[in-house]
């Protein structure tokens, strides 16, 4: 078997499990079409400064030990805005000056996973509304999820259809290469 040659390493920050998962998931994507390696390093929850500030922490620990990244995202839910410490704004501001790209999921992972549906990815739910709007279409999911599961119930052709009406997904697939 050929040895896979990976030109482009990618950092991705995220919340939890579900979205390490979710990361995993675009990777065997990814794998059928690119030359690609995302390392996902969940971060626990917490607040938009704390989240950033472990994500600045585990990137230079891993670029210290295996080698620069092409680029390094932070994946956070948009509902956290409404209780924590920073607004979108802020960390998006914060983010930038430490070369960090953010991408939000609207309203949080439930509601991304349910706007995977057949048409559905114009639907952004309220946060407490996503996971029961999810479970209608995908009645036995439990969080964490993980990627065996999502590829089970979703295709490239599900995720290129939300990307095309989430403007935080499309900047997330066109960096990695997958649009």
């Amino acid at each position: 078997m050929a040895q896979r040659i990976i030109k482009k390493r990618y950092f991705l920050a995220v919340e939890g499990q579900s979205e390490q998962s979710f990361v995993r998931w675009i990777q065997a994507l990814a794998d059928e079409r690119l030359s690609i390696h995302l390392d996902t390093y969940p971060l626990g929850g917490g607040g938009f400064s704390s989240m950033l500030k472990d994500a600045v922490h585990w990137h230079a620990k891993e670029a210290k030990s295996k080698g620069a990244y092409r680029q390094r995202f932070l994946i956070v839910d948009a509902d956290r805005a409404d209780v924590q410490d920073w607004s979108l704004d802020k960390l998006r501001k914060e983010a930038a000056k430490q070369n960090f790209i953010v991408i939000v999921q609207r309203p949080n992972h439930e509601g991304l996973l349910y706007r995977m549906a057949p048409g559905k990815e114009n639907d952004v739910p309220s946060a407490s509304m996503a996971k029961t709007k999810l479970r209608k279409f995908w009645p036995d999911y439990e969080k964490p999820v993980n990627a065996q599961a999502l590829e089970r119930h979703f295709s490239l052709a599900d995720l290129m259809r939300v990307a095309g009406a989430d403007p935080d997904l499309t900047v997330l697939l066109a960096r990695i290469g997958l649009i």
